[in-house]
């Protein structure tokens, strides 16, 4: 699995950059190595910390997109959202 990590209107430390790759490694019994994982973090103008997540797969695309207060709260929502949809879409 290879994590590609952008960020919008925010500067990604690499504090940020460790917790969204460590958060998202749990996933990667679901995926082939060569799988890529586009992940967006930005700050909106709200001042919420978002995070998008997008891994097209086979035909398919597996998107989350959270928002809160806390990036490390909205990279863990996002985690256990993308889990959920593939333990539900069988991929496990």
């Amino acid at each position: 699995m290879r994590i590609t990590i952008s960020g919008k209107n925010l500067d990604i430390t690499e504090g940020l950059r460790s917790a969204v790759e460590e958060k998202l490694s749990r996933l990667e019994k679901y995926f082939t190595p060569d799988t890529i994982v586009n992940v967006t973090l930005s700050v909106t103008k709200k001042r919420y910390q978002k995070m998008e997540v997008t891994i097209p797969i086979k035909g398919h695309i597996i998107r989350a997109e959270q928002e809160s207060n806390d990036m490390y709260v909205t990279i863990d929502l996002v985690e256990e959202i993308i889990e959920t949809q593939l333990k539900n879409t069988g991929r496990n």
